[in-house]
């Protein structure tokens, strides 16, 4: 290989991995968040709730020569502000991720080379397998008890596979199927085809390839709709009074359907500027 080719494969390597090291970072960080806020609620549920106005009517009492209520104060603020840590990680890293892969496109408007194509190509495959994964929405529902004060009843946090598969078992099989059908088996035909399109050299099947990414991109933003409607739906599942927070996942996946229609566009010009060149 020569110089070029040789600076390509290695763009085309570094830029995998460090967006892969970013998606890996922002998941693993979401998850962490998830387990620590899910401790946190359990620590605030009513039985808990319970325990801690006993410690605090004995440390009242005693004038505060038992401080087991100060004590679980104390470490319920140190857990929330490691979460909030934690959560401020997954953020940086999700931030991170979309704004190399906007920094990657704008680079190939210099580069115009079929290896940043490929590179941008893995890198949205990364996008959409995060966003698959990691978790797109946690819900807290709560409850104002007497005596006992804020009650939470209920933590959870829901990934598109989690959610799939709750719905699955939930007898909810239409929308399962919906959801199933946009969020993974038409983004997966759609990359398919893409790297179809990047690897062939025959003119009528690479049109005819392209007249079916055409086809099926009609359809991109149906992928974000579908989101919409499953982070509608559980957000409003939970009874009481409830606090709803997207999570990265959402991100993920917004930004892979973003960065597949514009790549598409990448791709059909290359092959245009291809086919005409030879």
């Amino acid at each position: 290989m020569n110089k070029k080719t040789w600076a390509h494969a290695t763009y085309f390597l570094a830029s995998i991995l460090f967006c892969a090291y970013l998606a890996y970072q922002a998941w693993g960080h979401s998850v962490a968040y998830e387990h620590q806020i899910s401790e946190l609620s359990q620590k605030l549920n009513a039985s808990s709730n319970a325990k801690s106005t006993g410690k605090k009517f004995l440390e009242a009492i005693t004038f505060s020569l038992y401080e087991g209520y100060t004590e679980d104060m104390d470490a319920l603020e140190a857990q929330k502000t490691a979460a909030e840590l934690t959560l401020k990680q997954a953020d940086k890293h999700t931030k991170l991720f979309v704004a190399t892969l906007v920094l990657m496109l704008l680079l190939h408007v210099f580069l115009r080379s079929v290896w940043s194509l490929w590179a941008l190509l893995f890198v949205i495959t990364i996008g959409l397998v995060t966003g698959w994964f990691a978790p797109i929405l946690a819900i807290v529902a709560y409850q104002d008890v007497p005596v006992l004060g804020q009650t939470v009843f209920q933590f959870e946090s829901k990934s598109i596979a989690s959610a799939l598969l709750k719905l699955y078992d939930g007898g909810q099989l239409m929308i399962a199927l919906v959801i199933f059908l946009f969020t993974m088996v038409v983004p997966v035909l759609k990359t398919i085809l893409k790297g179809v399109l990047l690897s062939s050299s025959n003119l009528h099947f690479s049109q005819k390839t392209t007249r079916i990414l055409r086809a099926i991109g009609k359809w991109s933003m149906l992928d974000v709709f579908v989101i919409a409607i499953l982070v509608t739906y559980f957000s409003t599942k939970s009874g009481g009074a409830t606090d709803a927070t997207l999570q990265i996942g959402v991100y993920f996946f917004t930004a892979y359907v973003v960065a597949s229609m514009v790549l598409t566009t990448l791709i059909n010009g290359h092959t245009n500027d291809k086919h005409s060149s030879q």
